[in-house]
C-alpha cells in the first residue's frame, strides 16, 4: 500500500470545536485516532494530519496566514500530491484568497470551511466537510485549479468565494461566478475553471499594515485624518467606496494628503458585485480621486484589494505596475 500523499492540515474550525449546549469551544479531542475514525479506511491510509492550530479564523491575521501558507508549500516540497486545510469559517474567503495569490503549484490546495461542529456522531457537519475537501484533493479535476473553497458539497474558487450567511449548510457563494464545481457521492465535477492573478514565484512577505476603510453615510473622516497625522504608519489603504468607487467630499484632504506622502491609495466599491467606474465628474468620484493619483481596485472586493494590494507591495510592485497587477492587465 502507498504511503500518506495528502496533508491534512488542522488550522482551527469547527473540526477542533466542540458544542456545549447553544455554544462551541476550541477543544482538543479532535485528535488524530478521532479523525482517521471519521475517514473511509483507504482514504485514511493517503492523508498525514499535521496538527498545526486550533485557533477560530478570527484570530489570524495577515502575518499568520502567510505562515500557514508557507506550512502549505512545505507539504508539497515534501512530496504531498495535495493539501487540505480545515479551519474556522469567519476569515476562510481571505485565508483562501491570499493563499490563491501565493500559490506557485499545481497540487490542488482545498479549504474546507463548515458552521457546525462534529458532535458527537459519524454524520456529523464537519465530518462530512471534511470528506468532501479530502474527496477534492484527491480528484485528478482539481490539478492545476489554484485553490478551492470546499463548502456544503460544493467548490468555489477562492477569487471568488464569499461567505453569505454564517449558519446552514450553504453559507458559501461565489461574488459574481457561483459554485465552480461540486462533490457528488464523493466524485469531483468541474464546470468551470477558476480565474487566477498573477503569481509570484519569488518568495516574499505580503506588506503587514494595509488597512481597509469602507464609505458610509458621512463617516470616516476621523480616521481618515488619524492615518493623515501619522501617514507612515500604514504601508497602503483600501477605500469602500460607494457605488462606483465615489467617497463622501470630506475625505478629499485626507487622500491628498496621504497620496503626497507616498502611501498607496486604491479605491474599490463597497457593492457586493460591484465596480470601480470612471462615469463622474463630482468631488470624491473616482475621476476626481485618480487624478490625485489614486489606483483603481476594478472588481475586486474590499477585502481582497487590501489582500492584494498586499501582496503587491511586499513584491515590490510599484506605481503604475501595481496599478496592473491589481486589475490583472
Amino acid at each position: 500500500m502507498a504511503g500518506p500523499d495528502i496533508s491534512l492540515v488542522i488550522a482551527g474550525g469547527e473540526l477542533v470545536m466542540k458544542a456545549s449546549g447553544t455554544t462551541t469551544s476550541v477543544q482538543k479531542e479532535a485528535d488524530e485516532p478521532r479523525i482517521r475514525a471519521w475517514l473511509p479506511e483507504e482514504l485514511s491510509a493517503r492523508v498525514k494530519i499535521v496538527d498545526w492550530s486550533h485557533q477560530p479564523s478570527s484570530h489570524y491575521s495577515v502575518r499568520m496566514t502567510a505562515d500557514l501558507i508557507d506550512l502549505l508549500s512545505k507539504q508539497v516540497s515534501g512530496g504531498a500530491s495535495a493539501v487540505v486545510v480545515f479551519c474556522g469559517s469567519d476569515a476562510v474567503e481571505e485565508m483562501a484568497y491570499l493563499a490563491d495569490l501565493l500559490w506557485i503549484y499545481p497540487q490542488p490546495l482545498i479549504f474546507a470551511a463548515t458552521l457546525t461542529p462534529p458532535g458527537e456522531t459519524e454524520g456529523g457537519e464537519a465530518v462530512t466537510i471534511l470528506r468532501e475537501a479530502l474527496a477534492a484533493a484527491a480528484a485528478r479535476e482539481t490539478w492545476g485549479q489554484g485553490v478551492l473553497v470546499c463548502s456544503g458539497g460544493e467548490l468555489f474558487a477562492a477569487s471568488d468565494a464569499v461567505e453569505v450567511a454564517n449558519y446552514g449548510r450553504c453559507g458559501f457563494d461565489g461574488t459574481f461566478r457561483g459554485a465552480v464545481g461540486s462533490v457528488v457521492e464523493g466524485h469531483v465535477v468541474l464546470w468551470q475553471a477558476p480565474r487566477r492573478s498573477r503569481i509570484f514565484d519569488a518568495p516574499f512577505t505580503p506588506a503587514r499594515n494595509v488597512e481597509l476603510l469602507y464609505a458610509s453615510l458621512g463617516g470616516g473622516e476621523r480616521f481618515l485624518q488619524m492615518l493623515t497625522e501619522n501617514p507612515h504608519s500604514i504601508d497602503g489603504l483600501v477605500l469602500a467606496g460607494f457605488g462606483s468607487g465615489n467617497v463622501y467630499p470630506a475625505w478629499v484632504a485626507h487622500i491628498k494628503a496621504l497620496v503626497r506622502e507616498d502611501v498607496p491609495v486604491v479605491v474599490v466599491s463597497r457593492c457586493a458585485r460591484g465596480c470601480v467606474l470612471d462615469k463622474h465628474s463630482f468631488e470624491g468620484s473616482f475621476s476626481k480621486l485618480s487624478e490625485l493619483g489614486v489606483m483603481s481596485g476594478g472588481l475586486l472586493t474590499p477585502e481582497q484589494a487590501r489582500l492584494k494590494l498586499a501582496v503587491g507591495l511586499g513584491a515590490g510592485l510599484k506605481g503604475q505596475e501595481l496599478q496592473n497587477y491589481l486589475l490583472d492587465r
